[in-house]
């Protein structure tokens, strides 16, 4: 069964063509391949290998890195805004909470960063546990923010690259415990979003540096490949979006195999 409307289907595949456009433009118009400057930069390289090889990947270190800019975010906000009911990116969230909260926030983050093992639950009941000082606004700006109408659930997601660096992870860290210093309510969510896993099992996830923030094997706010894309469109959203993106592929495989590799039907 098809989870996707046709609406929502061509606009995420409008979004994965804006990101194939750039990368078949660059490979093939505004920078070709250049088999003299290629092998002259890397001599040693063409010297083990069939040209083929690294020409290959030239084309893939483009789309890694285009994939890394596609709008993950930008995607998500259009198939949860189709199953959810509302979906907004970069989403103000503004409310208050207390001064000691604040505090305890920040004291929890320099722990993290001098060796204290991460573990969401302890931290957040720490938090939670403090009703002290004055009532401070707080501002955060949600990557992605939902709201089910039909359940009353509220659902707030940092949305980062698969290998994501320590500083964005420890902004994530700290925007997801302020919403829930704001909105300790049950029906209020905070998750910390891979879109794929490069590691293929959840449990085999090893890049480190949002490791010193987060428990990825354990904590249940980390949400990697199908379990997110999974919330945001229900069972079976992964698989459905994988084959959107096979769909697409296949509209720019001849052209990639005639305009870059020159091999003809």
């Amino acid at each position: 069964m098809k989870l996707f409307s046709s609406e929502v289907k061509e606009e995420v595949k409008s979004i994965i063509r804006r990101m194939m456009d750039g990368v078949v433009n660059r490979r093939i118009i505004e920078e070709p391949w250049d088999p003299e400057v290629e092998s002259m930069n890397k001599p040693f390289h063409f010297a083990l290998a069939p040209e083929l090889v690294w020409k290959g990947s030239k084309f893939e270190r483009s789309l890694v890195t285009s994939m890394g800019q596609i709008g993950w975010e930008q995607i998500a906000r259009v198939i949860a805004a189709g199953y959810h009911g509302h979906a907004e990116n970069g989403k103000a969230i503004i409310g208050q909470t207390y001064s000691g909260r604040l505090n305890q926030i920040h004291n929890i983050l320099d722990q993290l960063e001098h060796r204290r093992r991460p573990d969401w639950d302890v931290e957040l009941e720490e938090i939670l546990s403090i009703e002290e000082g004055d009532m401070e606004e707080v501002h955060v700006t949600a990557d992605l923010y939902i709201h089910n109408e039909r359940t009353n659930q509220f659902i707030y997601c940092e949305i980062k690259a698969p290998k994501p660096n320590s500083d964005q992870t420890k902004v994530s860290k700290e925007k997801m415990l302020k919403i829930k210093a704001m909105h300790p309510e049950a029906n209020h969510n905070v998750y910390y979003a891979l879109p794929f896993n490069p590691y293929g099992r959840r449990e085999d996830y090893a890049h480190p540096h949002p490791k010193r923030w987060f428990d990825m094997i354990n904590d249940e706010v980390v949400l990697i490949g199908k379990e997110f894309w999974d919330l945001m469109g229900g069972e079976g959203t992964y698989e459905e979006l994988i084959d959107l993106f096979r769909e697409v592929g296949q509209e720019y495989l001849p052209r990639i195999n005639r305009d870059y590799f020159g091999i003809e039907d």
